[in-house]
């Protein structure tokens, strides 16, 4: 039966008096909540105080567009719980591969039931304590047979605990989960422990200082929703992980839209259990969030986790995948902009990952794609532009097909032995196709006959433009521009009226000396972007105003009158030096400032110049600019 609680709820809701104020409402929520079933809409603006329990009568619980469930103090929000009860030690070994289990108390075990399987193994390398979750398909005696093999044996005070899966349910709508103060909150905002099929869809879950949903020895599921803006303090013990899977969860999806945590998806051992302790090994799940400038690696396994499937949709960050636990599958997806490494293997991964497809791009500076410090069985890999040593291998490894373009001079590094790398297709860009450490031995490396085939052009977004003073004799310049890839080369080549200039061709310099050629023509750049593994790009400026001619001519050594101003001597005048050089001087001679017909460097002075003031004007001229002109003190003619 569906219900809806909201602000216009009847009082008798218990809501109306909580719902849009500073009231805890989380006791009238339980409430609300207890006395329903099936399907539950929740619509209005709600503090929590404490935690609100999801009742297994309820099946769905929507929160409508503008719904806000708002925590405050140190727990969760939401939660739906069922039990692990410890049953029994048994004697006999649970056997890695076998779907058979030998158990003393035969009588309590029933058909179809969920047993949570551990004991106090623990994963090679570290502190974690592997189980699983099991279904019990029949029992015959002291036999007790299981739905699926065990991945691992079982030896160490193996134990047997009985599983409740509290039954399935929806969170679902356009609703808001978030904790009013982060920095307080060490719990998680959703918490489902052991439910079967958990689905969160819709919802938006921010601002946390723990994970915003954590799952834990849960059969199945999906989280589809968005989560973000969660903290990522170790100091504060506060992880903000996206989604924390946990314990023997078995068989969940994620997806969804995590941006700005710690981790778009983790795993982790389970809470602790009576008896048992905290064990668990998530299980059979698949991993296929959108993740966007997480904190830390984007989808990142702990040393728990078995047959785990990651598709990766990681933009920006510290990291892409990392992989800590065995049997990891990436397949296809993409990572690209993050700060690398793109996929990283941990040193303690005892059972080889596989990649393959996957697309790993634009990486930063340091960024490599591929960083397995523990064997790793790699096809198809798509290495685009991401810089570093592309693919770093420490002992063991295949990496077979796939390419490499653009981006690190490098291709492979051997840092170990025995590794194998065939036909990848290398870009131009890939100087060094691969190196070997020191001490290290039967590597082998065979690129592709084919070469990876250049990445299309870079295009200018902002088109690059020629700035200066538009006249002969000065100097112009042209900025990049700004292009849709980087960094890049340019190359700059100046055209006078649309033809490219034989002598500023192809520079690497962004500057041009205008000379007198280019009198009233008009001056356009075009540059070439280039980078190794891409096609080269091209932008033109737009054209100048017509080159004016350059400003006038200026002496630097002054043009000098010399000589005895009286009738018969004669008078002489120097050309003097000019910026710019010219090309040609003339002179003309004035007396008392009237133009007396002559010309050329010396004047003969006579008798009717007497009590007259003989000037002399010097102008000096060059092709395409403004003429000079310089008159030095005149001589008043004397007896």
């Amino acid at each position: 039966m569906a219900r809806n609680m909201s602000q216009g709820a009847p009082e008798s809701s218990g809501l109306g008096a909580v719902s849009g104020t500073t009231s805890d409402a989380a006791p009238a929520i339980r409430t609300y909540l207890a006395s329903a079933s099936g399907s539950v809409t929740l619509s209005g603006d709600y503090f929590l105080d404490s935690v609100v329990e999801i009742p297994s009568a309820v099946t769905q619980l929507e929160l409508t567009s503008g719904t806000k469930l708002k925590v405050r103090g140190d727990h969760s929000a939401l939660t739906r719980t069922g039990t692990i009860v410890y049953r029994e030690q048994i004697a006999t070994a649970m056997a890695k591969g076998k779907t058979a289990i030998t158990v003393v108390k035969a009588a309590s075990y029933k058909a179809n039931e969920y047993l949570l399987l551990a004991g106090d193994d623990a994963i090679a390398g570290g502190t974690e304590r592997y189980g699983y979750l099991r279904r019990v398909t029949t029992i015959s005696g002291s036999t007790v047979q299981l739905d699926k093999a065990l991945p691992r044996t079982i030896q160490v005070k193996p134990r047997t605990a009985s599983v409740t899966l509290s039954p399935a349910v929806k969170l679902i709508g356009a609703g808001e989960i978030f904790h009013t103060d982060p920095a307080s909150s060490n719990s998680p905002l959703v918490r489902f422990f052991a439910v079967d099929t958990p689905q969160v869809t819709g919802i938006t879950v921010h601002d946390n200082g723990a994970a915003g949903i954590y799952v834990a020895h849960c059969r199945n599921g999906v989280i589809d929703c968005t989560i973000r803006d969660l903290l990522d303090n170790e100091a504060a013990d506060q992880f903000g992980y996206g989604v924390n899977v946990t314990g023997s969860t078995r068989g969940l999806v994620v997806r969804g839209t995590i941006s700005r945590v710690r981790h778009a998806v983790t795993t982790n051992v389970g809470p602790f259990i009576s008896v048992l302790g905290a064990a668990g090994e998530p299980e059979d799940c698949r991993f296929e969030p959108i993740a966007i400038d997480c904190s830390d690696k984007s989808v990142d396994t702990h040393r728990i986790g078995w047959n785990t499937t990651i598709v990766p949709h990681i933009t920006g960050g510290r990291g892409g995948v990392q992989v800590r636990a065995d049997n990891t599958h990436i397949i296809g997806g993409t990572i690209t902009g993050c700060a690398g490494p793109g996929i990283s293997i941990n040193p303690l991964v005892a059972i080889a990952p596989t990649v393959d497809g996957t697309i790993i791009s634009y990486l930063k500076p340091s960024g490599t794609a591929l960083l397995a410090d523990a064997p790793v069985i790699a096809t198809n890999l798509d290495i685009r532009d991401s810089y570093g040593t592309n693919i770093i291998l420490a002992s063991g490894s295949t990496v077979t097909g796939g390419s490499i373009n653009a981006g690190g001079a490098i291709g492979v590094q051997f840092r170990g032995s025995n590794n194998t790398v065939t036909g990848i297709k290398l870009g131009s860009n890939i100087t060094t196709p691969y190196t070997e450490d020191s001490g290290a031995t039967n590597n082998v490396f065979t690129a592709s006959t084919e070469s990876a085939a250049p990445f299309a052009a870079p295009t200018a977004t902002t088109k690059p433009s020629v700035s200066g003073d538009f006249r002969v004799g000065e100097q112009l310049s042209v900025n990049d521009g700004t292009w849709s890839i980087g960094p890049l080369t340019y190359y700059f080549t100046w055209m006078r009226n649309g033809v490219a200039l034989s002598n500023a061709t192809n520079r690497t310099y962004r500057t041009y000396d205008l000379v007198s050629g280019d009198l009233n023509a008009v001056m356009t750049v075009r540059v070439v972007a280039k980078r190794a593994g891409y096609q080269d790009g091209t932008a033109d400026t737009e054209g100048t105003v017509p080159i004016g001619a350059g400003q006038a001519l200026v002496p630097t050594t002054q043009p000098v009158l010399s000589g005895t101003p009286k009738a018969g001597q004669t008078l002489t005048v120097t050309r003097g030096t000019w910026d710019a050089a010219a090309q040609s001087t003339k002179t003309a001679w004035y007396t008392n400032g009237i133009a007396n017909g002559t010309t050329g460097t010396t004047y003969l002075v006579k008798k009717g110049d007497l009590g007259k003031t003989v000037t002399v004007t010097v102008t000096a001229s060059r092709t395409g600019f403004e003429n000079g002109t310089f008159t030095p003190p005149g001589k008043t003619i004397t007896a």
